[in-house]
């Protein structure tokens, strides 16, 4: 039966990728990095009112190869290259991954070396097999059937609780469509500096959306873990139709300031924004609306935001970083103040090189704040799933956990707003006025409420209301987080987002016109 390559086959290729560039007496440090991911999609198209497959057939991709990465010295120069191949792990693909890095070489007079082991001061918190072993080791034809089940399970939930509404017209126009996602991920990443090690990891994802169309209704529901559930697709699939269900009547709301209680979808979207702020390579290029005030409060004294890849049952979860570093917590804001950044080791040594410009940029001395820009996030994400050798390293979160000192109950949280509107999902939330001001704009297209006297009143038609306000200042504006949390992700994100409920004051939201035709 056809798998993915081995652990032993990644080792393999970068220890021969290591006796190579060794050899090269202009080297001065190098990495061998080797891969191979397997994504699978069971795409959903239900329609109960004209004739449809239901599953459309799964599908996969995948990707396995080799990038070498150098750091040498010619003609008085040194130089940075990096070269890649892909589909091949062979002595050949080696050979030219590195002729590739050596022939495009730059100058980067800001690099000072590759992750070095010496820097690894704690100890891996993750331990080998976290992964669903099942899952990892299992043949594609397997595969495809294990995602057919999920898939069909999906929709008999979604059906199931169509058919629980009382008296439901058969006529009904009823929609289901999303996607459930099987991702696996084997990487070994080997340098010079000394570094030797592998991980492999599997992550299944279900994101759903049912709409009764004739009512002008619309829900969503997803799902994130690390391990196969046999009962999660048939729950997704009846979640997502209640949430639709609840959303029939649905009025329209005036463009006005409220309170609004932003669902976890919703605080997924708002918070991948806000970590683009704090993400060290933004800061460094100026485009960070929390340029110099590192130590500062930001935001809300209620809210503490971090990012854990060591995070038991996370979604996210990773025992090395694509730097060979063993995973830890990366913490970002504290009780409201800005405390730490997501960072690699690249801009990591640029900001500890470059201290005095440094110091402006963050607000504090990058050589006295060691562990707010340690190179905790360095990973070779791609869009989709997987940790793909074609990708030089960059800046991503894992587990991004949004938290508070004061936590309360879903229940408390909707008294304590009292009259004010519930958004559950968010959509094309982007900066419309450049990361630098702050503002950004989404469309509130499913799971919306209005909230009078701390219960849920009316729903909210679907694309009627528009977000428009600055990221910072909704920040500041945070009046209450929930305690329950749900691992939630944006379609092609690279992290899991562990979203409680977040209540938010003086939120500015547009009514969208009606079109005339």
């Amino acid at each position: 039966m056809v798998s993915m390559k081995s652990l032993k086959d990644l080792q393999k290729t970068v220890n021969q990728g290591l006796a190579l560039i060794k050899q090269d007496e202009d080297l001065i440090e190098g990495v061998v990095y080797a891969s191979s991911n397997h994504r699978t999609v069971g795409r959903i198209c239900y329609t109960r009112h004209i004739p449809s497959n239901g599953l459309q057939e799964p599908k996969s991709d995948e990707d396995f190869g080799v990038s070498v990465e150098i750091w040498f010295e010619k003609s008085g120069k040194k130089l940075l290259g990096f070269g890649q191949e892909p589909n091949d792990l062979s002595a050949n693909a080696i050979k030219r991954a590195f002729e590739k890095a050596k022939r495009d070489a730059v100058e980067d007079p800001d690099f000072t070396g590759f992750s070095k082991k010496e820097e690894f001061l704690k100890k891996y918190q993750v331990k080998q097999g976290y992964h669903d072993r099942k899952l990892m080791s299992m043949d594609y034809k397997k595969e495809a059937r294990l995602l057919a089940e999920m898939s069909w399970n999906t929709i008999r939930g979604a059906i199931d609780a169509l058919a629980a509404m009382n008296h439901e017209p058969s006529t009904m126009s009823f929609i289901l469509s999303g996607d459930n996602f099987l991702i696996r991920e084997r990487m070994c990443v080997g340098s010079t500096n000394g570094i030797f090690d592998t991980d492999e990891t599997t992550v299944v994802l279900s994101f759903l959306t049912a709409m009764i169309e004739d009512k002008n209704a619309k829900g969503s529901a997803w799902k994130a873990s690390a391990k196969l559930n046999a009962k999660d697709p048939y729950n997704v699939g009846k979640e997502t139709t209640k949430a639709a269900i609840k959303q029939i009547g649905g009025t329209r709301v005036k463009t006005g300031k409220y309170t609004v209680i932003f669902g976890p979808q919703a605080v997924t979207e708002l918070f991948g924004l806000l970590l683009n702020h704090l993400n060290l390579s933004m800061i460094d290029f100026g485009a960070s609306i929390y340029l110099g005030k590192y130590g500062q409060l930001i935001a809300s004294p209620l809210l503490n935001l971090y990012d854990d890849a060591t995070l038991k049952g996370g979604a996210g979860t990773k025992r090395i970083t694509c730097e060979g570093k063993p995973t830890e917590r990366t913490d970002l804001i504290k009780n409201g103040k800005l405390v730490g950044y997501l960072s690699d080791t690249k801009i990591r040594n640029k900001m500890l090189a470059k201290k005095d410009e440094s110091r402006t940029k963050i607000g504090a001395d990058p050589n006295k704040i060691p562990d707010a820009i340690a190179p905790k996030n360095g990973y070779r994400f791609s869009r989709g799933g997987g940790r793909i050798a074609s990708s030089g390293v960059g800046i991503s979160a894992t587990n991004l956990v949004i938290d508070s000192s004061k936590p309360i109950l879903n229940n408390q949280l909707l008294k304590t707003v009292g009259n004010g509107l519930y958004i559950g999902r968010l959509w094309y939330t982007y900066p419309v006025g450049g990361y630098s001001s702050g503002i950004i704009s989404g469309t509130a297209i499913a799971d919306n409420f209005v909230i009078k006297d701390g219960k849920f009143d009316r729903s909210i038609l679907p694309n009627t209301l528009r977000l428009e306000d600055n990221i910072g200042e909704m920040m500041k504006n945070i009046i209450a987080i929930g305690r329950d949390r749900v691992q939630t992700i944006l379609w092609a994100s690279d992290e899991i987002t562990h979203a409680p409920l977040v209540a938010i004051k003086n939120v500015n939201l547009k009514e969208i016109s009606k079109v005339k035709l």
